[in-house]
Order: structure tokens, then sequence, then C-alpha cells
């Protein structure tokens, strides 16, 4: 299972576009993809779902928030301000309609991840929950852009959110409950390792913890990692 796929041969030039060649060095080649779940529909997200006119993930499916992708396929993206961005979901999303899955608040994707509303960055961007043998992870996408900036101030107006008050409340509402809970959580744009908790403080904000290698030592006393 892949969440998003970044920007794709398209980013080849900048650098960018690198996960099947990372995914190569890990042992996975891209035929080994059965399910790409895609949080939102930005660019930089979803390029990487066509190589050549093909789909990379030759024997996947994919789940998509049906707000998602009911906005970006509908007349007012087409004719708006984000027109660019929804001819790119035109033409690398749309194609794989025939094995999408659209999703709502509290739908399972499989068993053990379930997605959650969280728009504000895009109409219908999602969050997912992952739990497996009483824990629980959450991916948060781009609820927060900054591990600074967006989680230590969640009222600051953030550029790339698309309706930025509902984006406020959406971080705030996702880091209360992470904060609270103690969930470890993976965020995209967050410095490495990427993964790591959310600290409430006492001005409503938050500080990024990140989690750190040293916890995933091999405990030699009982033969587990």
């Amino acid at each position: 299972m892949l969440f998003d796929t970044g920007f794709g041969e398209s980013g080849k030039e900048n650098g960018y576009g690198k996960l099947v060649e990372r995914m190569g060095e890990a042992g996975y080649g891209p035929e080994a993809v059965t399910i790409v779940v895609l949080t939102h529909l930005h660019p930089d997200h979803i390029l990487g779902l066509m190589t050549g006119g093909e789909p990379t993930f030759a024997n996947a499916r994919y789940a998509i928030g049906a707000r998602e992708f009911e906005w970006w396929t509908s007349d007012e993206a087409r004719n708006g301000e984000k027109a660019g961005m929804a001819k790119t979901v035109e033409s690398v999303v749309v194609p794989l309609k025939d094995r999408l899955t659209l999703l709502n608040d509290g739908d399972a994707v499989v068993s053990g991840i379930t997605a959650f509303d969280a728009p504000g960055h895009t109409p219908g961007h999602m969050v997912f929950e992952v739990s497996s043998a009483g824990q629980k992870l959450m991916l948060t996408a781009d609820t927060a852009n900054h591990f600074v900036a967006s989680l230590q101030k969640p009222d600051w107006k953030v550029g790339f959110d698309m309706d930025s008050e509902m984006a406020t409340a959406t971080r705030k509402r996702v880091f209360d409950r992470i904060a609270a809970e103690r969930i470890p959580f993976i965020g995209y744009h967050m410095p490495f390792p990427a993964i790591g908790y959310a600290e409430k403080l006492p001005d409503g904000g938050y500080r990024f913890v990140p989690e750190t290698y040293q916890l995933a030592i091999a405990n030699e006393e009982n033969g587990s990692k």
C-alpha cells in the first residue's frame, strides 16, 4: 500500500520524482503496489501516478476522498483559479476512475486503516489512522506544512491552504487529538525523521517531538526489535 506518489517523471529535472527509485532500493518494484491512497489531489501528490502516459502502479487500485475527487472534477474547479490543477487531475487521476474507490469520513481503506475528513488544505483533504495490535499511527499528510509555523502557530495562514479558516480549525482538531491521546504521527514536510508526537503548548500551539532511532534499537533481553 502506498500513500501519495510525489512528482513522478515531471520532477526529474529538479531532482524530485524519485519514489520508484527509492522503492527499488528498498527491494520493491512498482508492480508490488496493490493500493494507492491519495490524501488529496495537489500535483506534488499525484503526478507520480503516470509514467509515459501509463499507470506507474499497474496492479493497483486507488482510494481518494469522495469530496476531493468530486470538487477537482467539478465545473467550479475546471473554470476557476485552480483550473491548472484541475487539468492535472483530469490527465492523471480521471483515467484511473474504473479502479477508484471514493472514501467518506470514517470509511476503512482496508482493515486497520481509517480515513477521516481534514479539509482546508484542499476541499476534501483526508488524514488516515493506522491501527494494529492496540497501537495507532496518524498520517496527517498536509494538515500542517511546517513543524514550527504550522504547529506552534496553528492560526497562521499558509499560502498552500485553499481555505485558511477551515485549515486552521482542522489543524487544531487533528493535533488536539494527537496530543491528547499521544498518537505518533507522520506528517509531510516535517523534518527528519518525519514521524513524532505533538505536545500541546500553553498558548494553544503544539511542539513537534520527533521520534528517535534509539527506540528501534534491538532489545537483546527479549530478542525483539
